[in-house]
């Protein structure tokens, strides 16, 4: 009877186990896609939608609390998506592996193929006003400050081995549960690819913490 019991709570533990680490490896062992495929799902996309491309004035907004992404052309809503977040979404980022996600203005950085979460758009945190709140805070030094505000006005990566943290953006490996561990986005594979060709480099990405902090939040919600 012993023996059942435990050959019963291994399987559980590893069940569980599987189910906890299953999104954050899924993409590891996945082929890159090739940029033409990328190219037909985006087209694709665009034709089922009676969109044409580029898709004017686009940006990204998320809420945290209600979990969506928002694709918006100006002031219009394009599509909308779940978005998963860190494990302790809720607060202002404020430090490496504080497993929240950022608030604020950013933009995306830089588009990058890899197989980890199948493909990310980063985008720049920290940013300026994280680097002046840090800095208040005296959780960084004059030095960081300014190699995170030189990146800024460069429109480059900020340094990610500062205490903010970094190297943060919108990847794959689905929408589950809230399971990034450095506050990151995750949404589904489909839907990355899908923003990989609508949003440049450049493109604004604005993140509330509230649904409502969001002053077309009225206006989205009737549409």
């Amino acid at each position: 009877m012993n023996r059942i019991i435990l050959s019963v709570s291994i399987v559980i533990i590893v069940g569980l186990g599987a189910w906890f680490l299953y999104p954050m490896f899924k993409g590891k062992f996945q082929p890159v896609m090739k940029m033409v495929d990328l190219d037909i799902v985006y087209q694709d996309w665009l034709t089922e939608n009676q969109l044409t491309d580029p898709i004017e004035d686009v940006n990204i907004v998320i809420t945290k609390d209600n979990g969506m992404l928002y694709l918006m052309s100006g002031d219009e809503m394009v599509a909308r998506w779940d978005v998963a977040l860190s494990v302790n979404p809720a607060g202002r980022k404020t430090g490496v592996r504080d497993g929240k996600t950022p608030v604020g203005e950013y933009h995306i950085s830089n588009h990058e193929r890899r197989t980890e979460h199948h493909l990310i758009l980063y985008i720049n945190y920290p940013n300026i006003d994280d680097a002046s709140a840090a800095l208040n805070a005296e959780s960084i030094t004059e030095l960081e400050h300014r190699e995170i505000m030189t990146a800024s006005n460069l429109g480059t990566l900020p340094p990610e081995d500062t205490p903010l943290g970094g190297g943060l953006g919108i990847h794959g490996g689905g929408t589950s549960r809230d399971w990034t561990d450095d506050g990151s986005f995750a949404v589904n594979d489909d839907v990355v690819e899908i923003l990989w060709s609508a949003c440049p480099d450049g493109t604004s990405v604005t993140i509330y913490e509230n649904f409502t902090d969001w002053e077309l939040a009225g206006f989205i919600m009737s549409s």
